[in-house]
């Protein structure tokens, strides 16, 4: 009596742990766009303490003008004043689906990107966020630069050429050129500032926020280990850094044969937590009419592994692909994410093409399955010698392993020969699970029927008929029908395979489909999709395997009986 209370006990504590899951999941690993850059609330830019702010007085009474940029994939506009990078639109991107808005990664506020002048002198005037700049033109497009000028009256010329190409990137060759009488001292610098709503939603299952490539080695530094340390600094030759989204990017780009620090601060602010990221080059000293360039390029775009991929030859850059958390599987979910992009492209619905994907991986592990599924089906014939074992020596357990390793020598088989095989293909599998998480493919792109959006969760809620009873329910109660199926698929599967031999295993096995029903229904819909059919594969699979095992044997016995 002992024991079955403590398997009583045992299945209540497992009974709660699981409803706390299934109630606080939703809110734990909700994945909410709005964690991305463009769709935070942030507030009014402040303005930067680390940069010089000039006197009116001493600013040049220039007109304030508005540069348009126009190219194949980017839209927005540069203003005169402080030359930043703050308005940037992705045309090929809309905010939501069905939407004429296009997404704006800087969002206009709290965000932007900007190259500068340091001089240790603060006597010298250098330009900031408040100069006004003198402008060539008023648009910029592929075939047209910009060029912008600022003279700061003592001496110093600076000027600022900007060019877009017909992607995602502008090249920025910043000179300034001494036609004063004393040499100068100063370095060229580029920044990223940006403001985080402090209600924001941490990012779950990839990565987001501040990241580089230094001295060959991938950084991700967390805005939390920003924020306790107040600032991280590294050095590097080369390289690249700035802030990854789950689809966005903004980085900038150095030449790749020169050495820079940069600088990680934290800003406080008063309703909201900043971030600076500074990039600075070693001093150079500036002659009488000598004059000094820098050419950078800055990204600022969608994280499509085939653009980048094409930077990193074309620019020399070292593992740009790495802006894209492929997670540790790296050798698995690149080629897989190559695949999903190709698949998209070929079918034009990236639902067919996870399902296309799904049964070519099917039948590259077909052998590893097959033999899986074999050995589970005779693990599941002989459960009925196993629970006579079991009752036969319920008293000795010890005599009871013997018994059952006797009887598995003499059915020769091995016990564990159904999960090698399937253990081996877990990798696989969860790296296509990974691809499909953080893959643009997968934003906004639509399947069939109810399904408009395969980046979220399955929108048709079984408890109030797809909106159609004007019901709100809670975020654990909002269950699609894919994840439905998803769930009705793994009990169809666990009923095929041989039931464990300890019966609190099997309860637990029970309710494991209901669990994760719940958990799915909060995941994109395009993971989920892929399960179940994953999933329905594996059925089918398994019942062909175990006829034609049941007409193999009944072959075999009409051989031995003629």
């Amino acid at each position: 009596m002992r024991e079955e209370d403590e398997q009583k006990r045992n299945m209540i504590i497992f009974f709660a742990i699981t409803m706390l899951i299934m109630i606080g999941y939703p809110y734990i690993f909700r994945d909410n766009e709005n964690t991305s850059i463009l769709q935070q609330n942030v507030v009014q830019t402040q303005i930067d303490p680390n940069l010089v702010v000039l006197e009116e007085s001493q600013e040049e009474n220039n007109k304030v003008e508005t540069i348009t940029i126009d190219s194949n994939r980017l839209s927005g506009h540069i203003s005169t004043q402080g030359a930043l990078f703050n308005d940037i639109i992705l045309k090929d991107y809309k905010t939501e689906y069905n939407s004429n808005e296009n997404v704006s990664v800087f969002d206009k506020s709290g965000y932007y990107v900007s190259t500068s002048w340091i001089c240790s002198d603060s006597s010298i005037r250098m330009p900031n966020k408040n100069s006004h700049w003198k402008s060539s033109g008023t648009k910029l497009t592929t075939k047209i630069p910009i060029i912008l000028t600022w003279d700061n009256k003592q001496g110093l010329l600076f000027t600022k050429i900007i060019k877009v190409d017909e992607n995602f990137v502008f090249t920025i060759t910043d000179t300034v050129k001494n036609y004063g009488t004393n040499t100068i001292k100063l370095s060229n610098s580029v920044e990223i500032f940006r403001q985080i709503d402090n209600k924001q939603q941490e990012s779950v299952g990839f990565y987001s926020g501040p990241i580089g490539y230094f001295d060959k080695k991938l950084n991700e530094i967390e805005y939390e280990d920003i924020e306790k340390k107040g600032s991280i600094e590294y050095s590097s030759k080369g390289g690249w850094f700035g802030i990854s989204d789950k689809y966005w990017l903004v980085s900038f780009i150095p030449e790749q044969n020169s050495s820079y620090k940069v600088s990680y601060k934290y800003v406080p602010s008063n309703n909201n937590k900043a971030y600076l990221i500074k990039n600075l080059y070693s001093d150079v000293s500036l002659e009488p009419s000598v004059e000094f360039s820098k050419t950078q390029h800055l990204f600022i775009g969608a994280k499509e592994i085939q653009t980048l991929d094409m930077y990193e030859k074309k620019l020399n850059i070292p593992h740009f692909d790495l802006v894209i958390d492929f997670g540790r599987l790296y050798i698995l979910t690149k080629p897989l994410l190559y695949s999903v992009s190709y698949m998209k492209n070929l079918v034009g619905n990236m639902g067919l093409g996870i399902l296309l994907i799904t049964l070519l991986l099917k039948l590259i592990l077909l052998p590893l399955a097959n033999r899986s599924y074999r050995s589970m089906n005779r693990m599941k014939d002989i459960q009925p010698k196993i629970q006579e074992l079991q009752k036969r020596y319920a008293n000795d357990q010890a005599r009871l392993g013997q018994a059952v390793s006797e009887l598995y020598r003499k059915e020769k088989l091995n016990p564990i020969g159904g999960c090698l095989p399937m253990f081996l293909q877990w990798p696989i599998l969860f790296a296509l699970y990974k691809v499909l998480y953080i893959s643009i493919e997968m934003r906004q792109a639509p399947f069939f029927g109810w399904i408009h959006d395969l980046s979220i969760a399955d929108p048709w809620y079984i408890l109030n008929l797809g909106g159609l009873i004007p019901v709100s329910l809670p975020g654990f109660l909002q269950i699609g029908i894919w994840p439905l199926l998803m769930g009705l698929s793994m009990w169809i599967q666990q009923k095929m395979g041989p039931a464990p031999a300890d019966p609190a295993q099997g309860k637990i096995m029970i309710i494991m489909p209901i669990m994760f029903t719940f958990m799915f229904a909060q995941l994109p819909s395009g993971l989920v999709i892929y399960w179940t059919f994953s999933n329905l594969l594996a059925i089918l699979q398994q019942y062909v395997i175990k006829k034609l095992d049941c007409t193999n044997n009944s072959k075999a016995i009409k051989t031995e009986v003629n």
